[in-house]
């Protein structure tokens, strides 16, 4: 492989803000190389300490899009194509639910999630990051700023918090289990999913599906897939259902994407405490 991923895990308090930190490097004797990120559906603070990264989305060809130094990008609905030059040093901030928001009082449904934004600190941490001599102390100081910095869950949140696990139980409605526990209307949580998050319980639940679906792919050690088991096992309605969530996550087809893409510097983020 020509870069190195590190996962770097978090723990109470700050777990519940963070998912986890993840950093990539690459050697300035590496091959230039593109790698693809699943939809993860969480906001990502990024800092790049390299050369330019390109990025595009689902199926679309490297342009002029590209991370320079400091940015966030996310709720990540379509899946991630970016270029790592010798040298690559990334570290991605992956957050939990709320965690965006809790640090940057944002409203994740106002922003677009194929384009970079600029939090006002992002540069000025950038600037401090660059000086350390390794990304765990990076880690350790971004950990210290966020404990710090973000706020607790607004109350509004806390009903959607409670209910996340909701979203593992195919036979439970999320939007209706929470606005029942919490005496809300399902229109309601709706909007906070939306506000806190960025998307709508239905997105989730389509998405969550999908990941279970290119998860199964993953870890399959069958010589082929058979696309009709996972039609019936992720209760999909038949096999252009099941295409479409291809089309729609990744831009291409199953066939295409088993060939070209799964195993080949593909990969999807790690399962958190709720998904």
């Amino acid at each position: 492989m020509a870069y190195e991923g590190t996962h770097f895990e978090v723990v109470p308090p700050l777990s519940d803000i963070v998912k986890h930190f993840y950093v990539i490097r690459s050697g300035e004797d590496a091959a230039t190389t593109v790698a693809h990120l699943s939809p993860n559906y969480e906001m990502m603070l990024l800092f790049n300490f390299g050369a330019p990264v390109r990025f595009s989305f689902a199926a679309e060809a490297l342009g002029n899009m590209q991370i320079e130094k400091a940015a966030v990008l996310g709720p990540l609905r379509k899946m991630l194509n970016y270029e790592l030059l010798p040298g690559a040093d990334l570290l991605a901030v992956v957050f939990n639910l709320d965690g965006f928001y809790r640090l940057y009082q944002v409203p994740v449904d106002e922003l677009n999630g194929e384009e970079l934004h600029y939090p006002e600190d992002a540069r000025e941490l950038w600037e401090v990051l660059k000086r350390c001599a390794s990304p765990a102390e990076r880690v350790e100081i971004l950990k210290d700023y966020i404990s710090a910095t973000a706020l607790a869950a607004e109350e509004g949140a806390q009903p959607l918090l409670n209910g996340a696990d909701y979203f593992n139980d195919p036979l439970i409605q999320p939007a209706k289990a929470i606005a029942a526990d919490a005496e809300l209307s399902e229109r309601t949580v709706q909007l906070r999913f939306k506000k806190y998050v960025g998307y709508s319980p239905k997105e989730m639940l389509r998405f969550l599906r999908f990941k279970q679906v290119i998860s199964s792919i993953e870890h399959s050690t069958a010589a082929s897939v058979d696309w009709f088991d996972l039609i019936h096992d992720f209760g999909y309605h038949d096999q252009s259902h099941l295409i479409k969530d291809f089309q729609h996550y990744l831009g291409t087809s199953p066939e295409v994407f088993i060939k070209q893409i799964a195993g080949k510097e593909f990969c999807t983020t790690k399962r958190g405490r709720r998904y």
